[in-house]
């Protein structure tokens, strides 16, 4: 067997009974309206300015609101739960609050059953759960579990489920895409991802971590488990699984997941742009205002009791120095070349809406690329572009040495002594915690089969140039083209300049939080927030709080990237994204036990 900050103070606010803390101005709904807001929401010319900002930059993917958008003639206006995201740590998360018997496992108990198949669920009821996704059976899946058998989890130690009304009529998930994991499929898509990087058995299935090895093997697809010839790490610190999931079987299970558990049609179109917690008027409690663009249809607000901000990564918009330069020596012909320089996101946006294979090739075709980068995402990118017929030449480079790494952590992170790296990593302090998340990911990595690919083609293709320890000293514009001086003194000719240099992690680049920071301050270490062990937004116990914006903390909760300092180094993996999930989730099941099955 395979193992395994603070508003100003308002001189015309009013405080409500109990609030002690200086931004009184939004706990009254008088005082909100006096002190010029919009939509009975305090906006001071921060908080303004913030959104303005955010309307014009994008702000962060998510949702479209339907049947959920403020409904004054309704008393269902107000939703439980808004997610905003719909990637594969939102998904994990729906799943956890469905299943009436989940995997709420710890990590390091996880890894410590799993050395023994005996100690874990028997392998006829994941057989038999896998089996009922396979036949798409929402009774199967989310019946009660009959006594005798196995529980991985006492019952005393979890709220009960959601139940799928409960989900479909009070929960609201929100995504650009529109759809679960539509924007990671895009992203595999564009970049021609063929297996993943995460192991057989991380995944989003709530139930059983072998569920998708099983599931494989049941369709006769066990092939698509690609063993990693190159990981030969077989001690204490790594012994398995040594199999990764293909693309097609990994998004083939998880919409049997979806189908499965019936929560197909949940997510809804559109882009958040603000999250404000504000005070109910009808109760002492707190409501998340949430401003969605939705297209054409404009702005919309969402208004949800608890929220859950389910971020993915987020592409890296730092000007470089040459930038700057090229952009002050072309002055207002820098806004048309400028849209040959590309950040990741950007790249796949541009190979998925040009069709750029189907095209014919002619002189004019842009074809000559410079790709910067260093991890996974860049290298991919260059096998992607070396192959196709449109392109004529790629130079690759890095500013450090490659990174090899066959996954984005140390392999120990994946290991039996997992759970205690994490009990290390819990009893630091959140300083040490940083430091510590600063160096276990060590920037971007490559797997050992993608450098061996990458290896062969520069054999093979002349028109591939990799060069490590390089960056770009300087870029004009001549003729038409990307002039590239690097500081070894080579000069390049390109078309496009594709930056592929990584994500920026920190809070600061995640302007959908800006109003939540403002009303509930959180310290923040490393570009991290400080958040509870539950991931939810931890108290600032230097300030006396009312009430409501007590319980706003406790019912809004970040997962991934942003979770760092709670969950580890990877946190924005698929791994973390079920440790996040499984915190969260039981939180959430607490918190909403009057709407359980």
């Amino acid at each position: 067997q395979f193992k395994m900050g603070k508003l100003p103070l308002n001189a015309n606010s009013c405080n409500s009974p109990g609030c002690k803390d200086r931004d009184a101005a939004i706990c009254e709904h008088k005082s909100r309206r006096q002190s010029g807001c919009l939509d009975g929401k305090l906006f001071s010319p921060t908080l303004k300015n913030n959104r303005e900002t955010k309307d014009e930059n994008g702000g962060t993917s998510t949702g479209e609101e339907k049947s959920s958008i403020v409904d004054k003639r309704s008393n269902k206006s107000v939703k439980e739960l808004l997610i905003v995201g719909s990637g594969p740590h939102a998904l994990t998360l729906l799943l956890r609050l469905l299943e009436p018997d989940p995997d709420f496992l710890s990590e390091k108990k996880r890894h410590l059953l799993a050395e023994s198949t005996a100690r874990m669920r028997p392998l006829r009821e994941v057989h038999r759960h896998v089996k009922d996704l396979m036949r798409g059976s929402k009774t199967s899946v989310l019946k009660s579990h009959p006594k005798g058998k196995k529980k991985l989890t006492k019952e005393s130690e979890i709220s009960p489920p959601l139940s799928l009304k409960t989900v479909i009529e009070s929960v609201q998930v929100v995504d650009a895409g529109g759809d679960w994991l539509a924007s990671w499929k895009k992203n595999f898509n564009g970049i021609g991802i063929t297996q993943l990087r995460s192991l057989m058995n991380a995944h989003s299935d709530p139930y059983d971590h072998r569920s998708l090895e099983y599931f494989a093997e049941l369709r006769g697809r066990g092939d698509e488990l690609v063993t990693l010839k190159d990981l030969t790490q077989r001690d204490n610190m790594f012994r398995g699984p040594y199999q990764v999931p293909s693309t097609s079987v990994f998004h083939d299970f998880h919409d049997k997941l979806i189908e499965s558990y019936g929560i197909k049609g949940v997510v809804q179109k559109g882009k958040v742009l603000s999250i404000t917690p504000v005070k109910d008027n009808k109760s002492d409690e707190n409501i998340f205002e949430v401003k969605v663009h939705n297209g054409e249809n404009g702005i919309t607000t969402l208004r949800s009791k608890r929220c859950v901000c389910a971020l993915g990564p987020n592409f890296s918009r730092i000007e470089n120095t040459w930038e700057k330069d090229l952009q002050k020596e072309q002055g207002q012909k820098y806004v048309n070349l400028s849209r040959r320089i590309l950040r990741s996101d950007e790249i796949i946006q541009w190979l998925l809406h040009n069709d750029i294979e189907k095209r014919p090739i002619t002189n004019d075709t842009p074809s000559r690329l410079l790709i910067v980068g260093g991890g996974i995402t860049s290298v991919q990118l260059v096998i992607r572009a070396i192959n196709a017929s449109w392109c004529k030449s790629v130079v690759f480079i890095q500013r450090s040495q490659r990174l090899l790494r066959h996954f984005d952590v140390e392999n120990s992170w994946m290991g039996p002594k997992r759970g205690r790296l994490l009990d290390e990593f819990f009893s630091m302090n959140m300083n040490d915690r940083a430091q510590l998340l600063k160096g276990a990911r060590r920037g971007g990595s490559v797997p050992p089969e993608l450098a061996k690919e990458l290896h062969r083609l520069e054999a093979k293709k002349p028109n591939l140039i990799c060069k490590e320890e390089v960056k770009i000293s300087q870029v004009q514009w001549i003729d038409e083209k990307f002039h590239v001086t690097l500081d070894d003194g080579s000069i390049t000719i390109v078309d496009f300049i594709w930056l592929a240099t990584g994500c920026q992690n920190a809070i600061d680049y995640y302007p959908v939080l800006d109003n939540v920071r403002e009303i509930l301050p959180i310290d923040i270490i490393n570009g991290l927030p400080v958040l509870s062990q539950d991931l939810s937004w931890s108290s600032n116990e230097s300030v006396e709080e009312c009430k409501w914006k007590q319980l706003a903390r406790k019912r809004i909760w970040c997962m991934g990237a942003l979770a760092g300092l709670q969950l580890g180094a990877d946190a924005l993996n698929i791994v973390g994204a079920r440790h996040g999930a499984i915190k969260v989730a039981k939180a959430i099941r607490h918190d909403m036990k009057t709407f359980s099955c």
